[in-house]
């Protein structure tokens, strides 16, 4: 069975460390986690203009392919905030974490 793409939606500074943890938590939810801030660091730099708009632009296009958008943390910052209304726009789920494992914790209760 084909599973659904996840954006992982996340502040800026979160450590890579805690992005490969919701990314794991999301896999593990039956979920691909698709996490920009994770990915496009490793071959792009956002202290050069050009590639700074270049992780803004792949990120937009990474979102419409998704199912739905997971915030991870507990804080909403502003970058957090332009992707989650991105995602209204495009009538894209947004869910958190804690959201998404209630789901799937009751989908399991009631499937048996």
């Amino acid at each position: 069975m084909e599973k659904a793409f996840a954006y992982i939606c996340a502040a800026t500074e979160t450590a890579p460390r805690q992005l490969k943890g919701y990314c794991h938590k999301v896999y593990e939810l039956g979920y691909v986690p698709i996490c920009p801030r994770l990915s496009l660091p490793q071959y792009l730099s956002a202290d050069v203009p050009e590639e700074q708009r270049a992780m803004a632009q792949f990120s937009q296009q990474l979102l419409r392919r998704c199912r739905m958008l997971v915030m991870c943390g507990s804080d909403i910052t502003s970058s957090m905030a332009v992707e989650i209304s991105m995602a209204e726009k495009l009538k894209i789920i947004c869910t958190t974490l804690g959201g998404l494992a209630k789901i799937h914790d009751a989908k399991n209760r009631y499937a048996h």
